[in-house]
């Protein structure tokens, strides 16, 4: 029955958690001086500090909860969300956070408006204020089904207050500093309580031998521990799309950007990315594997007949096998893993909270309301601009469930909104000098247009999300230069000669003889570069190769990872 193992060591462990989570960040309210100070850390964030608040920040219950549903529905391959997160986590390190972190600026349209136009970078706040408020609900979502799981208490709309409360609550007082600090703090709950999840639910099924025979004998399973599937939802095709999502996110998402321009040089930023993503990779078996096990251990019926009233009701699997089996070993261990996976959604809500809130303030009402308002106001406004965003998480959680769920919700909006960004902000913004802002506008619009347009399962021979992906990019890509050359060449203002120049090192690493080459000079740095092209050939090798539906596809696509990986340890730690 549900919620009947939470005893009361459970409910003190967990509340004790949300107390002392509160405690922590709010001393840093004292911290708070400036609106550097509360945007991005007073930029003072250490290579491990920023690999920790990254690594948080990517395991959250969109992670336990979404993609443990999926693979309980489809199998292993969802876990490529995350590899090919953590390798473009690793590139956005090597190649364009640095570029970023040189202009000292605040957020990714900061960047749009130094490079095109301040109007362009209004335009693209907004809408990204209110992009992350919705990703911030899905995260919420995801929390909600996990309480309603182990605590028995069906109540939707008590658990999206309670649990936005208190993330709204530090993070309004202690901005970045509160969000960074506390994330170290949380991520040891978190890794501990993936740490119990993964015995309980593998020795539930046997372990690996006992999983592999279990599939072996359902047909209707045959797919779902192999990593590069020829066929299903989650297929090679998808694993592409994946790469290009990812290769958004790590570029330009909001969440991600905001952390690493706290880094206290340009090299902090590219090691503390690549740290991040190297570590994260091993965690993704620590919440997929025991999703995949829960598939055997709990019908898709019998969820639905304890949860009638969850709509997706396969995300419910991983939090029922807490519920029913984790008091069973230890009183207490069951609020230690609740505290834990709270931790996960704490970090991110914490993080895209104060990051939304940034955006409005910096590239909004600074640029366009108030030019000249002061430190104090800045402050002022942003604090009051969390506790809205903390406002529009909660509207848009009641929207989620109608999406499919967690990771279809994100999928949906990723597709569509982000990609062409990602194409007008990096690829053109860094690459040709002669985009404009009108041709920037433009493709971005031409790219939305043709995602939603392309949103129809009829017309999507490449799987629903790969192909809205697929499509939106290309179309943004096609049209960019070609409305750019109907028009002028951008004015070269001081800003755009910043922007464009910051390919090459800033006075500020001169200075502290702390430099960063994006192309490497030295013969390690170069050799570096080759182990990394080599890993990512062999991996996109693997990945085709799914095409054939032979086995060997996944292990080659895995190894060429692990290539990457290694060459790109060394690259940040050369020249």
């Amino acid at each position: 029955m549900k919620g009947e193992h939470v005893g009361s060591i459970d409910i003190i462990i967990v509340l004790s958690f949300l107390l002392f989570s509160f405690l922590i960040g709010s001393l840093f309210y004292r911290w708070i001086e400036s609106s550097d100070d509360y945007y991005v850390a007073g930029r003072q964030l250490t290579p491990f500090i920023l690999a920790t608040a990254l690594t948080a920040t990517n395991v959250n219950m969109y992670s336990f909860i979404g993609q443990t549903g999926i693979a309980y529905k489809s199998g292993i391959s969802i876990i490529w969300l995350s590899w090919t997160g953590n390798m473009c986590l690793v590139i956005a390190g090597l190649l364009v956070v640095p570029i970023y972190r040189r202009l000292r600026i605040r957020s990714v349209p900061e960047f749009l408006g130094m490079r095109y136009n301040k109007g362009f970078q209004a335009f693209v706040g907004l809408l990204w204020m209110l992009r992350l408020c919705f990703w911030l609900a899905v995260i919420l979502y995801a929390s909600i089904i996990a309480a309603i799981a182990m605590t028995g208490i069906e109540s939707y709309w008590f658990w999206v207050f309670a649990l936005a409360g208190v993330a709204v609550l530090y993070t309004v007082l202690g901005g970045m500093w509160s969000v960074a600090f506390v994330d170290v703090f949380q991520f040891i709950f978190m890794l501990g309580g993936a740490l119990i999840l993964l015995p309980v639910a593998m020795s539930e099924v046997g372990w690996m031998d006992g999983l592999r025979a279990k599939f072996a004998a359902e047909p209707m399973f045959n797919n779902h521990l192999n990593f590069v599937p020829q066929t299903g939802d989650f297929d090679w095709k998808a694993i592409l799309g994946f790469f290009l999502i990812s290769l958004k996110w790590a570029g330009i998402d909001q969440g991600m950007v905001q952390r690493s321009l706290g880094a206290n040089s340009v090299k902090s930023a590219a090691r503390g990315l690549t740290l991040s993503g190297i570590i994260t990779t091993p965690f993704a078996l620590l919440w997929i594997l025991p999703g995949i096990a829960a598939g055997l251990i709990y019908s898709q019926e019998y969820l639905q007949s304890l949860h009638p009233t969850v709509e997706n009701v396969f995300e419910m699997a991983i939090p029922q096998l807490l519920a029913d089996k984790i008091p069973q070993i230890l009183p207490g261990l069951l609020g230690i893993i609740v505290a834990g996976m709270i931790a996960s959604q704490l970090s991110t809500l914490s993080a895209d909270l104060n990051s939304a809130a940034t955006l409005f303030t910096n590239d909004f009402y600074k640029n366009i309301l108030k030019k000249e308002a002061t430190s104090k106001n800045i402050l002022f406004i942003v604090r009051m601009m969390t506790g809205v965003t903390g406002l529009f998480m909660i509207l848009f959680a009641f929207l989620v469930p109608t999406l499919g769920g967690a990771v279809k919700a994100q999928l949906t909006m990723v597709s569509i909104l982000d990609m062409p960004l990602f194409v007008v902000c990096v690829i053109y913004g860094f690459l040709w000098k002669r985009t404009n802002w009108q041709g920037a506008i433009g493709g971005y619009i031409a790219g939305v247009i043709a995602g939603v347009l392309a949103f129809h399962p009829w017309s999507a021979p490449f799987g629903i999300f790969a192909t809205c992906t697929f499509i939106s990019m290309i179309a943004s890509l096609a049209a960019t230069p070609i409305i750019t050359l109907f028009f002028k060449p951008q004015e070269e203002t001081e800003n755009f000669k910043k922007a464009w120049n910051a390919r090459y090192p800033s006075q500020e690493e001169i200075d502290s003889n702390d430099i960063y080459h994006l192309i490497p000079q030295t013969l390690r740095g170069k050799l570096s570069g080759l182990i990394i092209i080599g890993g990512l050939a062999t991996f996109f090798i693997g990945i085709l190769m799914g095409s054939t539906g032979t086995m060997a596809a996944s292990w080659i696509a895995i190894i060429g990872m692990c290539i990457f990986f290694a060459g790109s340890l060394l690259r940040v730690y050369s020249d």
